[in-house]
């Protein structure tokens, strides 16, 4: 729990360096209007997204995840200056009501108030510096709701022709008939074993073999007797990767190889029974909601897009 809050706090100052004297000896990457993006700056994020990421990848798999993010770090965070740079210029205020109200929310979280200072002392972190980040969160999330969730609206006719075209995304009682191929693997090197023999039990089944005598004679699941067959199956009884996989899958389907905790598996999904469907009355307010993020994600990569065009942007 204790690791858990200070990931939460690092990620509250992945822009904002705490040490002044180190922001101005650090090396500046990028200018974004009148702001500048220090190498501080991506590396902070980068230690907290390696936090995040040690946790589920081990060895090659996490190295090769880390660059993926690297690309991606130094973009993030020119769009954080820039939603930041057009409140600026919609003179979007916050007020410091709003500040408090969520810095008593993130004291709340502690079991005790004395650990939520200790470990601002702890990391260097003054109060001033905690209610700089809040303002600038919530000048963004402002800015946004005032120039993308407010021009958004979703059509009944939007809401009836998904639910026409995605019906099955609202069955009632939905049950796959699956089998499986499970590769076991206990650490790194049986992990990077056991994704070279799945790709190649992948391709045979691309060739056209057959997934139950593949099964019967490569898994190590407890169905691999019976050619992989789990029987008929519903969402919420397997791991999330394999629960995932299975609901995106038509009959006579097989999955790309799924890396779980214990290992590598593909599924073949061979019938889908079901008890009904829920009525568009049911489904409507989880569609607009749905359709309405939809919306506000394109519209988001649009506006940003927009910003983009008009800011000044060096990228050292």
């Amino acid at each position: 729990m204790k690791n858990l809050k200070k990931l939460i706090f690092l990620i509250l100052f992945i822009m904002h360096p705490i040490d002044a004297y180190a922001q101005v000896i650090n090396k500046i990457v990028a200018v974004v209007n009148e702001e500048v993006v220090t190498q501080q700056d991506v590396d902070q994020m980068l230690s907290v997204l390696y936090a995040q990421y040690v946790h589920d990848y081990k060895g090659d798999e996490l190295l090769r995840r880390m660059e993926d993010v690297r690309k991606n770090i130094l973009q993030q965070i020119i769009e954080d200056k820039l939603i930041l740079s057009r409140a600026r210029e919609l003179n979007v205020m916050v007020r410091e009501d709003e500040i408090n109200t969520k810095l008593e929310y993130v004291k709340g979280t502690f079991p005790a108030e004395e650990e939520f200072y200790d470990l601002l002392e702890a990391q260097g972190i003054t109060i001033a510096d905690l209610k700089k980040r809040y303002m600038d969160q919530i000048m963004m999330k402002k800015v946004v709701d005032l120039e993308i969730k407010s021009k958004i609206s979703i059509l009944p006719s939007e809401i009836k022709r998904y639910y026409q075209v995605n019906r099955r995304e609202f069955m009632v009682g939905e049950k796959f008939k699956v089998r499986h191929i499970l590769l076991k693997a206990g650490d790194d090197m049986e992990l990077e074993l056991a994704k070279v023999e799945i790709e190649d039990i992948c391709n045979k089944l691309q060739d056209g073999r057959d997934f139950a005598e593949l099964a019967a004679q490569y898994s190590e699941g407890p169905n691999k007797e019976q050619g992989g067959d789990m029987g008929y199956i519903e969402r919420g009884e397997m791991i999330d990767e394999i629960d995932d996989a299975m609901s995106r899958l038509e009959p006579g389907e097989f999955s790309d190889p799924i890396k779980s905790s214990i290992g590598y598996h593909i599924l073949k999904v061979e019938d889908i029974q079901n008890f009904g469907y829920l009525t568009l009355e049911e489904a409507q307010e989880d569609i607009k909601k749905m359709l309405f993020q939809k919306k506000i994600k394109e519209k988001l990569e649009e506006w940003l897009g927009e910003l983009r065009s008009k800011a000044y942007i060096s990228i050292k």
